[in-house]
C-alpha cells in the first residue's frame, strides 16, 4: 500500500507538470527575452528571470558510483526548479526532487532499494551588478532546505542551507564563461562544504549551445569531490529548451559518472 501511494503521488506530480506546460505553451510564444536556464550545468547563471515570469526547469538524472564493496545507482526521476521574477533583479526559487537509489553489496549481490521526495528547497537569486568591461555580471543566491517536507528515506536531521555568488563574462558573441563560489550545509552535520564551479558556454548556432565545466565540493574535514561534465542545449521554440549532459568523477570520492536530460520553459508575466 505504501509503494502504491508513493507511485500515485509521483504520477500526479508528473501529470500536473505536463498539464501546466501544455496549457501555457502557446501563451509563451510572445516572450522577448532570451531563455537562460540554470540547468543542465552545475554553475548557476547570474541571470534572473524577467519580472512576473515563471520559469520551470525539470529533468531526470542517473548517477553511478562503484567501490570494491558496493555499487550504487542514484536517480532523480523528476528534478524541478521553479523560478519566479518578483522584481527586475530578484527571483524567488522553489525546488523539489523525487529520488531513488539502488544499492548492491558486490560481495553477496544483496540489493537495497529506496525512493521518496527530497527536502523542499526554497531560496532567491539577486542580481547585484551588470557586466561592464572587465567587471563581471554578479548575482547572489541563498536558500534553505526544509527537512520536514521530505519523505522518510531522504529526510536530513536538520535544516540545510547554501549561499553562492555567480559570476559571468561575455567573451564574444558566441562564447561566455561563468563561475560560482559558495558554501553549503547538508543538514546532517555542522561541517560546511565549499562549492566551486567553472563553465565555458559556446553558442554553436542560434538554437544549439554547448558547455564544458569543472566543479566540486571541499569540506572542512578534508573530504573532496571533483567532477567534469559537458552537455548541449537545444531551443525547440522560443520558450522551450531541451538539454542533455553527462559527467565523470576525477577523484575517488566523486561519483563515477552521471547522465541527465531535461526540459525548461517559461511562462511570461
Amino acid at each position: 500500500m505504501q509503494k502504491y501511494f508513493k507511485n500515485t503521488i509521483l504520477i500526479k506530480y508528473i501529470l500536473l507538470s505536463i498539464s501546466l506546460f501544455l496549457t501555457q505553451l502557446i501563451r509563451g510564444q510572445d516572450i522577448k527575452t532570451d531563455l537562460v536556464t540554470d540547468r543542465p550545468d552545475q554553475t548557476e547563471s547570474s541571470f534572473t528571470v524577467p519580472l512576473k515570469s515563471l520559469q520551470i526547469e525539470t529533468g531526470f538524472i542517473m548517477e553511478i558510483d562503484k567501490t570494491d564493496l558496493f555499487s550504487q545507482i542514484s536517480y532523480a526521476y523528476n528534478s524541478t526548479l521553479l523560478r519566479y521574477g518578483l522584481l527586475e533583479n530578484l527571483e524567488l526559487r522553489l525546488g523539489i526532487e523525487y529520488m531513488g537509489d539502488k544499492i548492491t553489496n558486490r560481495l553477496n549481490d544483496d540489493t537495497y532499494r529506496l525512493a521518496g521526495f527530497s527536502p523542499l528547497y526554497t531560496g532567491f537569486k539577486l542580481k547585484v551588478t551588470e557586466e561592464n568591461g572587465l567587471k563581471p555580471e554578479i548575482a547572489f543566491l541563498g536558500g534553505l532546505v526544509l527537512p520536514f517536507t521530505a519523505g522518510n528515506e531522504y529526510k536530513p536531521d536538520y535544516s540545510g542551507a547554501n549561499i553562492r555568488f555567480a559570476f559571468s563574462h561575455t567573451l564574444t558573441d558566441r562564447i561566455s564563461i561563468g563561475y560560482n563560489l559558495g558554501a553549503e550545509w547538508d543538514g546532517e552535520t555542522a561541517i560546511p562544504g565549499y562549492f566551486y564551479s567553472f563553465a565555458t558556454g559556446i553558442g554553436i548556432s542560434d538554437k544549439l549551445g554547448g558547455f564544458i565545466e569543472s566543479y566540486g565540493l571541499i569540506l572542512e574535514n578534508g573530504y573532496k569531490e571533483h567532477m567534469l561534465d559537458a552537455g548541449f542545449t537545444y531551443l525547440l521554440i522560443q520558450n522551450l529548451q531541451f538539454d542533455l549532459s553527462g559527467g565523470i568523477g576525477i577523484n575517488n570520492n566523486a561519483p563515477d559518472s552521471f547522465i541527465s536530460f531535461g526540459l525548461s520553459y517559461r511562462i511570461p508575466g
